[in-house]
């Protein structure tokens, strides 16, 4: 009885130093259940703010690690007002969501601005004088006209300034034939912000042009962004335009 009362103490001790059975036996199961709740991805964008996709699932890529699951969410396009949301969604929560009358409704996408239609020439704004504020390039294919009438003979400055939310850009000159429509000579481009350093001085696109009295002239803003159409959630590429 002794030699079987020594042995009971010794399974407790050896139950107590190893943790139970059952216990071990339930991890590979649980671990196995975690990374089946990893979220799938083919690009950046189809994970949250913070993650980037890696091997197709959606991991922390930078800064100290997230709280747990965080990576696993579906991203949003973050707002405070339903105008900052596409047609068919409404802000709830601080998130553009479908409203309940479209539910299918891609609410990553961002909402077109407020010149649009301007993507061709013949639907562009008409310049008025004053500096247009909040253009966006809403998506990758996003393009901007805009005509602009000069009443004297003059070196005419283009500039797209006040730079937000990362924007790569391609400016434009034309000259235009108002009563054709059509589209004439290139008169100046740059793809190249005034200079490199991070100061607002520097952080615009601009050309010069030789313009004419009477004339009209047709100045084009391409996104140059690699952000691929219609996937883009985060915060939408903004510039202000003004001439002179």
């Amino acid at each position: 009885m002794k030699m079987l009362r020594w042995s009971a103490a010794a399974l407790a001790l050896f139950v107590v130093g190893c943790g139970s059975v059952e216990d071990a036996a339930l991890e590979p199961r649980t671990l196995a259940a975690q990374e089946s709740e990893l979220r799938t991805c083919s690009t950046d964008l189809d994970c949250v703010s913070g993650c980037g996709c890696n091997s197709g699932q959606c991991v922390s890529v930078f800064g100290p690690p997230p709280p747990d699951g965080y990576c696993d969410q579906a991203p949003v396009r973050a707002c405070t007002t339903s105008s900052q949301c596409a047609d068919g969604c409404s802000c709830t929560g601080n998130a553009c969501v479908a409203s309940p009358s479209s539910p299918s409704t891609n609410c990553l996408v961002a909402p077109p601005d407020g010149y649009e239609s301007d993507n061709t020439h013949t639907s562009a704004s008409s310049y008025l004088g004053t500096p247009q504020l909040n253009h966006t390039f809403h998506n990758r294919l996003d393009l901007d006209w805009v005509l602009v009438a000069t009443p004297v003979n003059q070196v005419m400055t283009v500039e797209a300034y006040n730079l937000r939310n990362s924007v790569q850009l391609q400016l434009d000159v034309y000259a235009y034939d108002y009563a054709t429509r059509t589209r004439g000579a290139l008169l100046a481009t740059t793809q190249s912000t005034v200079c490199s350093q991070i100061t607002p001085a520097c952080n615009m696109y601009r050309v010069t042009a030789n313009v004419v009295a009477g004339g009209v002239y047709a100045v084009r803003l391409v996104n140059r962004a690699s952000t691929p159409a219609g996937s883009d959630w985060r915060p939408t590429a903004t510039y202000d335009l003004k001439m002179y």
